[in-house]
């Protein structure tokens, strides 16, 4: 019988802490900042604790969300409430794999403890392993449940064909383990969409066993029978379905009246993405690249491996290669044919996608089994390695070096995992830091008679990355995304500002021009600063990295528009641009200033970027204020990336007039563009009269 003694709990106990260690270690420093992905379950965790409960969230499974829900509830809204939850996770599969490689290996009795604890030891300071149990992703719950249910499953088994006589109690007790079977493995479904290939890789296992036949598959497993088992196996696996059934209904019901919820990962595979390549060419290309990343290729996704090493390392691939050559020489022994089976299977849901491989998250399903077999691989050449040229005295050496090797290995771990070698800018995009940082100020700043306003560019994923503002804000102002569309934000931000003394920005620094990366979560065309300068007065600024707040005070009524009433021009800036319109207001609100709008149309694709410079300037040619700025589109596309027959806006706030109206001067407008690294040369400039404004507008 299979009992977990005291040496069983002494080898779980350390293999835990060191899996806790490489779990826990540093947690609210490493990996920095918050994905949008984690801050989304934040979300959802949020509307948990308001009492919006569902079975589904969107394209998520609810288990993760839940238990987010219970640690926010305690924790507060910091990464750290969402990470904790994966971390507790990541170390309780350690364990429970023991327990379950135990189990599958118990007729060896010493055989399995060792290969259980080197598959623990093995998965406690996995990388892989490790890079998931410290981020927010509901996949990390996939290993535990799937190790758990599987733990059932043997343990029901060995004791429905061990030998000998049950009693009443027995009989019972073995339903049980497959009832237990049966929920867990129902509650993978509630953790992970790759968790539904679980079913398949329990069925083909099923299948190959009835296959090779009942009797045979028991012998070669467990030796010969002498007694019938106390339950029929059909009897055991009916308990399992009906408890599986009972559990997975709701999600299954969800699914069946929501089709969409099912197959909203259906984009991503390779029937609809390769759709013009050999479906056969491309599964094979797919297998052999996602098994690169056993030791040869890292995951493309920084977030997904930070190091960007493959899963494996040298030491860990040798085994890995031993120990499945191993699993293949004896797939006709249940173990072993369930190995392979589960290994396999759940590998597909990376395979069967299409193009960014290996992809770690995507075969998570297979990491607890993927450390099974350098476990076989060990323990293979200990046994082999007693030979008249390696004699058994010489084993302390060999253990003592294997010792050596797992220690290696750890510490390569460590050293990959918390001082990676990538850049940091890579990891800048992969966390998003600076929206933390921005969250902290906001809760900083925050005042109840303020609104906070946050631009909204036309990249979708925009809006995502700001989920990590949506769960780190606390305050009491509100927070309002205006879209940065000329022609719907002066009224939008207008409604926003209504009733509130000041205004809060978040808008992009300087410095962060030259990234154009940050282009996509900033107002790089000013449209909302433009606005807000008609009849707001700028007060503060505060700075974060790539990012600033600004602050302005709201008179108390507010009405933002763009300048209207274009008058006509037709200005050549030699042959790619023309200027074809410009409309000017001014206003004195608590300094006299133009709003500057001008209408641009490419004749020929620009073959660089510009940028307009605006001076204003008195008869005698001086000037008395100017302004430039980078010449962009709608999207935030620089000229060169610009098309012809194409029109678009820009818009300029002139400060420092000397009067509140600009009647006698000139405007100076000019094309500059780069030349010579930082050199920059004036292509065109152009004058236009002031009579061409509007009258002032005052407030």
């Amino acid at each position: 019988m299979s009992r977990v003694t005291k040496t069983d709990v002494f080898l779980i106990l350390i293999l835990t802490c060191i899996a806790g260690f490489f779990r826990f270690h540093q947690l609210d420093q490493v990996p920095t900042g918050l994905w949008r992905d984690e801050a989304a379950n934040g979300l959802e965790a949020l509307r948990v604790l308001d009492g919006s409960l569902s079975i589904f969230y969107g394209t998520r499974e609810p288990m993760f969300i839940y238990l987010v829900a219970i640690s926010v509830a305690f924790l507060g809204r910091t990464p750290l409430a969402i990470r904790l939850v994966s971390a507790i996770v990541g170390t309780a599969t350690i364990p429970v794999t023991y327990l379950l490689v135990k189990e599958l290996f118990r007729s060896t009795d010493q055989r399995a403890r060792a290969i259980a604890s080197l598959t623990s030891l093995w998965l406690a300071t996995s990388y892989w392993h490790i890079s998931f149990s410290r981020l927010g992703f509901r996949g990390i719950l996939l290993p535990l449940l799937a190790s758990l249910s599987f733990y059932f499953l043997w343990r029901g088994w060995n004791q429905l064909t061990r030998l000998r006589d049950y009693g009443s109690s027995q009989r019972s007790l073995t339903l049980v383990w497959f009832a237990l079977a049966g929920l867990c493995f129902g509650l993978t479904m509630y953790t992970y969409t790759a968790a539904r290939f679980l079913l398949v890789a329990l069925v083909l296992f099923l299948g190959f066993v009835a296959s090779l036949g009942w009797r045979k598959a028991r012998r070669r497993g467990h030796g010969h029978a002498t007694t019938s088992p106390p339950v029929s196996p059909l009897k055991a696996g009916a308990v399992f379905g009906l408890v599986f059934l009972l559990v997975f209904a709701p999600l299954g019901a969800h699914f069946v009246t929501h089709a969409s919820s099912f197959f909203a990962r259906s984009g991503i595979s390779v029937f609809r993405l390769a759709q013009d390549e050999p479906l056969g060419l491309v599964l094979a290309e797919n297998t052999v690249r996602q098994l690169g990343m056993f030791g040869l290729s890292a995951d493309p996704n920084v977030r997904h491996d930070t190091a960007g090493r493959p899963a494996f390392d040298l030491f860990t691939l040798l085994f890995f290669v031993v120990g499945a050559a191993v699993c293949i020489q004896r797939w006709t022994q249940l173990p072993y044919l369930f190995l392979l089976s589960w290994f396999c299977v759940m590998l597909l849901p990376a395979t069967l996608t299409y193009p960014e491989l290996p992809h770690f998250l995507r075969a998570i399903g297979a990491l607890p089994v993927a450390y099974v077999f350098p476990a076989l691989g060990v323990e293979r050449a200990w046994h082999w390695a007693p030979t008249k040229r390696f004699p058994r005295k010489l084993r302390p050496a060999l253990a003592a070096l294997l010792a050596l090797c797992f220690a290696v290995s750890g510490l390569f771990t460590y050293r990959d995992y918390f001082s990676p070698a990538v850049e940091e800018m890579e990891l800048v995009k992969a966390f998003d830091p600076r929206f933390v940082e921005v969250a902290s100020l906001m809760n900083e700043l925050d005042a109840p008679d303020s609104v906070w306003i946050i631009p909204l560019g036309p990249n979708g994923e925009q809006r995502m990355a700001y989920f990590v503002i949506d769960f780190l804000y606390q305050g009491q102002a509100p927070h309002v995304y205006i879209p940065l569309d000329e022609s719907t934000a002066p009224q939008e931000l207008s409604l926003a500002c209504q009733g509130r003394r000041r205004a809060m920005v978040l808008n992009r620094t300087a410095d962060a021009v030259s990234q154009p990366w940050f282009d996509l979560y900033a107002d790089s065309k000013g449209l909302i600063p433009f606005l807000l300068h008609q009849q707001a007065q700028s007060l503060e600024r505060a700075a974060t990295d790539g990012l600033e707040v600004l602050v302005y005070e709201l008179p108390s009524n507010v009405s933002f528009s763009m300048p209207s009433g274009f008058a006509p021009l037709d200005m050549a800036f030699g042959e790619e641009l023309r200027l074809v319109g410009i409309a000017c207001e001014c206003a004195a609100f608590s300094a006299p200033r133009a709003s500057v709008v001008m209408r641009w149309q490419v004749e020929e694709q620009p073959t660089t970027d510009y940028t307009v410079r605006v001076a204003l300037e008195d008869d005698s040619g001086k000037t008395v204020t100017s302004m430039d700025r980078v010449l962009l589109s709608g999207e935030g596309r620089s000229t060169s990336e610009w098309d012809a027959g194409q029109e678009e806006i820009g818009y300029f706030t002139l400060w420092g007039l000397p009067a509140e109206t600009l009647e006698g001067y000139n405007m100076s407008i000019a094309l500059v563009a780069p030349r010579d690294g930082e050199r920059s040369s004036v292509s065109e400039e152009r004058l236009v009269s002031a009579a061409l404004c509007s009258q002032p507008d005052t407030p």
